[in-house]
């Protein structure tokens, strides 16, 4: 046996021991002074989850669920990654985006909203319960560099990997693969003039490695770079 486990499985059998000699109230006592940190990390693990499966309640089914932090805030409901879908050839009875754009990071005087949009994020990256995520470099670079994205050169055709050109992102995974991780989305992007975009800025979008919906994601971004070929960074 691993001496690690062997420790662990010792110190195990000496608390179960313990546990035996002591009352009801000193069996709490105990395992809170021993297992408090455990404990607090369980229920913050399962807390982080639960959040991220409620914070989304669709309507109907969902093609694609797409998350993008410090987007322009939205005066109106938009539909331009709907249309996106509908050009890609689903359906809208069946089908439609979810878009989360209301969570912001690194934004001044707003360290508590950050708290809350890093443990909303790593629950969604974890289980992989979105598909396409877009955000400034920085925030973006956090994932990327943790091989959170996957290959769009893998995901898309040939003909669209060549149409987006420079607005592709190519980054060195874990094991040395150059990846095209993320597309560059920028003032003269369409879904910048569809409103997503904050003044000023830019952004990367990539498909998680991990996602559900990876092929629709897919087919989403594909139509993305089309409306966008010609265009110059």
């Amino acid at each position: 046996m691993n001496r690690h486990l062997k420790y662990y499985a010792d110190h195990l059998k000496r608390d179960r021991e313990t546990l035996k000699t002591l009352s009801g109230k000193q069996k709490r006592q105990f395992i809170w002074d021993y297992y408090k940190i455990p404990l607090i990390v369980i229920a913050s693990v399962i807390a982080v989850a639960l959040f991220a499966i409620l914070v989304r309640t669709p309507k109907k089914d969902i093609a694609v669920y797409i998350v993008w932090v410090n987007a322009a805030p939205a005066q109106e409901e938009i539909t331009y990654f709907d249309e996106l879908l509908r050009s890609a050839g689903i359906e809208e009875k069946k089908a439609n985006a979810d878009v989360n754009a209301s969570l912001t990071y690194g934004l001044p005087g707003n360290e508590a909203s950050d708290a809350q949009t890093m443990q909303l994020l790593s629950a969604l990256f974890g289980i992989g319960d979105m598909d396409l995520f877009a955000a400034d470099a920085e925030t973006f670079s956090r994932y990327s560099s943790k091989d959170a994205f996957a290959n769009l050169e893998a995901l898309l055709a040939p003909e669209l990997i060549e149409l987006a050109g420079d607005r592709l992102l190519y980054t060195v995974t874990g094991k040395g693969e150059r990846i095209a991780s993320g597309y560059k989305i920028t003032a003269n992007s369409s879904a910048a003039q569809a409103g997503y975009l904050a003044d000023g800025s830019t952004a990367l979008a990539g498909i998680l490695e991990n996602a559900q919906n990876r092929e629709n994601a897919a087919l989403l971004l594909g139509e993305m770079i089309k409306r966008d070929a010609g265009k110059q960074p």
